[in-house]
């Protein structure tokens, strides 16, 4: 990251446990294979899924809604019973 780009706000300034990092697939990767090359959309995701895995509906529906690619919010939208993120299918209930 250059000085001239924004720092993308990701789960990781919301201390993500290791146990949360396991429910959302992420314990396979280290932070900084998690943040090499990851977009503001992909991360507001990842606030997303965090905030609803804690039962945090509103601040899970701030971060979706600050989703720029339409498209890739309309997913977890239409989706009521699971949501596609970028490593397959995550099913709300799993995030339990």
């Amino acid at each position: 990251m250059t000085d001239h780009q924004p720092k993308i706000e990701t789960i990781y300034d919301h201390g993500v446990t290791q146990y949360e990092l396991k429910k959302l697939n992420f314990d396979n990767e280290t932070k900084d294979e998690y943040l090499y090359a990851l977009s503001q959309d992909s991360a507001y995701v990842g606030l997303f899924l965090l905030y609803r895995m804690r039962k945090n509906p509103e601040k899970a529906s701030y971060y979706l809604e600050q989703v720029q690619d339409v498209q890739l919010r309309n997913q977890f939208k239409m989706r009521p019973c699971c949501a596609v993120n970028w490593k397959g299918y995550l099913h709300y209930e799993d995030l339990d």
